[in-house]
């Protein structure tokens, strides 16, 4: 776990989000040497010029990575600015990149990492995104990237069976929403009220029992959608404000339930808003947060929001996501 957990502070938390590319390049140059892999000893190329058969077009990934044996690619990694959402844009760029060398793994890095794949096992038109990984310390998906992608266990074998695992993932979840929506369906309903009409049938009389049915509505819906509307009704800033005008925002807004969450995940993001228009991400790390600490307590005390630090840094805003 320290090696992801180093990779968390140098490609995330210690960068300001609106890095420009050529500078985040550098870290996670810095990124691919933690996992063991050097351009010195020839285990990548950064942005290699590889032209296009005959024609003058060329293709320039950010990075290539190789063995330094054979000169055998093994992926490609293209990177984006850490302010930016990655996007399909960027999927089809990587794709483009994995097709051309025959590679079956890809790495987007941005505000988060990304992995494709585009071997025998997918059917889809682009390389397919088989896990996204957010940079938060203790991340045991960060801890598996990190055993996967390290130069001393790199394993093209070890690497199917991660895709294969993953693709079942895949299709389970696909399989569990055509199910969901097949039981939230009105067909469905109808379905429901049949059979009921036919166990009850056997007991009672048909027509009294048809007529109760009648009074009755049958409600099928997702197990925690009540909770969901409820939060959308109430979904009022909590704030506390004082004559600098500082605004503390936590979502969900519920502060009962919002310490509930932070003891599940123990997890959240703190987003800092300044008067010069300045957003800042930073990663709270909760481990430590009991259900005896003050949430406001600790909120207040963090670095940044401690009101003299505020005041002189100009922060005027701080919304707390729960993640995880």
């Amino acid at each position: 776990m320290d090696i992801w957990n180093k990779l968390c502070f140098y490609l995330s938390e210690k960068i300001q989000t609106d890095i420009p590319e050529s500078e985040f390049e550098l870290i996670v140059e810095k990124g691919l040497e933690i996992l063991g892999w050097s351009e010195f000893s020839g285990d990548f190329e950064i942005r290699p010029n590889y032209q296009l058969g005959s024609t003058k077009k060329s293709l320039r990934p950010d990075f290539v990575i190789k063995s330094n044996k054979t000169g055998e690619k093994l992926f490609v990694v293209e990177i984006k600015r850490p302010k930016v959402p990655l996007s399909n844009q960027n999927q089809t760029q990587l794709s483009t990149y994995m097709r051309q060398f025959k590679l079956e793994f890809g790495i987007l890095i941005g505000p988060q990492i990304q992995i494709f794949y585009d071997g025998e096992l997918n059917k889809v038109e682009n390389a397919a995104l088989i896990e996204n990984i957010e940079f938060k310390r203790e991340n045991e998906k960060g801890k598996q990237f990190t055993e996967l992608f390290s130069k001393d266990n790199f394993d093209k074998h070890t690497l199917s069976d991660f895709a294969q695992k993953s693709f079942k993932k895949i299709n389970e979840k696909q399989t569990e929403k055509e199910i969901k929506n097949k039981v939230l369906s009105d067909d469905f309903k109808e379905i429901v009220s049949e059979i009921m009409l036919e166990k009850l049938s056997v007991e009672y009389d048909i027509n009294i029992v048809t007529r109760v049915l009648n009074d009755i509505n049958l409600d099928i819906s997702e197990k925690y959608e009540v909770q969901k509307n409820i939060e959308r009704t109430e979904k009022k800033s909590y704030s506390k404000t004082s004559k600098d005008k500082f605004e503390i925002v936590l979502n969900p807004a519920d502060e009962r339930l919002f310490k509930e969450r932070l003891l599940e995940t123990k997890s959240a993001t703190i987003k800092y808003f300044y008067e010069n228009g300045k957003i800042v991400n930073k990663h709270w790390d909760a481990s430590r947060f009991t259900r005896e600490s003050s949430l406001m307590g600790n909120i207040t005390s963090k670095s940044g929001i401690r009101k003299q630090e505020r005041i002189e840094q100009g922060v005027v805003k701080v919304e707390i996501t729960i993640t995880g």
